[in-house]
C-alpha cells in the first residue's frame, strides 16, 4: 500500500494517463502516430525523473505542468509539442487518482478475502464448540463459537460488497478540459474520452466540470 502512494508512483500514474491521451489523439488522426509512440515510450519514471519534475515545479509552482514540461523535454521537439494536447491539469490528475485508488482498493480486497477465508475455517472448526452466551452483561443461554465467527464472516462479506460498489464509482476518469465542456478537444472529444478511458480500464465520467466530483472520493475515504 505504501508503494502505491509514493511521489514516484503518483508521477507514473500521471505519465500513464498522458500516454493514453497521446495514443487516443493519434487514433483519431489529431497527431502523428509516431509522436504518440515517442510519448508512450518516454512516459515512465525511468525517463521522466522525479528530481527533474521537482526542480521545474520549484521554478513554476505548478506540479502537473512541471511533469508536462519534463515529459516534453525527453520526447524532443517534434513529439514533445503534442504532450498534454487539449487537456487541463485535472484531466490528468483525477484520472490518475482513479488508477491509484483502484489499486489501493485491490490491496484492501486481497486482505479482506484472506481474512474471510481464515474466519470461515474457524467457523467450520468451532461450529459445535459451545460457549457461554451473554446478554445485558450477564450469562445467558449457551451459544457456539461457530455462530460468533459466522457473524464476523457475514460482516466481512458485506465489506467486500461495499468495496465492489465503491470501486465501480471510483474507476472513472475524464477528458473534458478546463470547465468540462470538452471544447479544447474538438468535435470528436467524446470519442477521445472514451478511447482514453478504455485504454486505462476506466469508465468515462457521465458529466463533470474541471474535476471529477468529490463524492466519489469521499465514499472511498469513508
Amino acid at each position: 500500500m505504501r508503494a502505491l502512494f509514493t511521489e514516484e508512483a503518483k508521477l507514473q500514474n500521471w505519465l500513464t494517463v498522458e500516454a493514453a491521451l497521446a495514443r487516443a489523439h493519434a487514433r483519431l488522426g489529431h497527431i502523428p502516430k509516431a509522436a504518440a509512440a515517442v510519448i508512450s515510450r518516454n512516459a515512465t519514471v525511468a525517463k521522466v525523473r522525479l528530481k527533474r519534475v521537482k526542480a521545474i515545479e520549484a521554478d513554476i509552482h505548478h506540479d502537473l505542468m512541471a511533469m508536462v514540461r519534463a515529459l516534453t523535454e525527453v520526447c524532443g521537439r517534434q513529439a514533445g509539442k503534442y504532450v498534454h494536447l487539449g487537456a487541463t491539469s485535472y484531466d490528468i490528475e483525477d484520472t490518475a487518482l482513479a488508477l491509484q485508488l483502484s489499486a489501493a482498493l485491490a490491496v484492501i480486497e486481497q486482505d479482506l478475502q484472506a481474512l474471510l477465508r481464515t474466519i470461515l475455517i474457524l467457523v467450520a472448526r468451532t461450529r459445535k464448540l459451545v460457549c457461554v452466551g451473554r446478554t445485558h452483561g450477564q450469562h445467558a443461554v449457551p451459544t457456539t463459537y461457530g455462530l460468533k465467527f459466522a457473524i464476523y464472516a457475514s460482516e466481512v462479506r458485506r465489506h467486500l460488497d461495499r468495496l465492489a460498489e465503491a470501486r465501480r464509482r471510483i474507476r472513472v476518469g475524464k477528458m473534458t478540459g478546463a470547465v468540462g465542456t470538452q471544447a479544447s478537444f474538438g468535435p470528436d472529444a467524446p470519442q477521445l474520452q472514451r478511447l482514453v478511458m478504455k485504454d486505462l480500464g476506466l469508465a468515462p465520467a457521465l458529466v463533470s466540470n474541471q474535476v471529477i466530483q468529490r463524492d466519489r472520493h469521499a465514499e472511498i475515504v469513508f
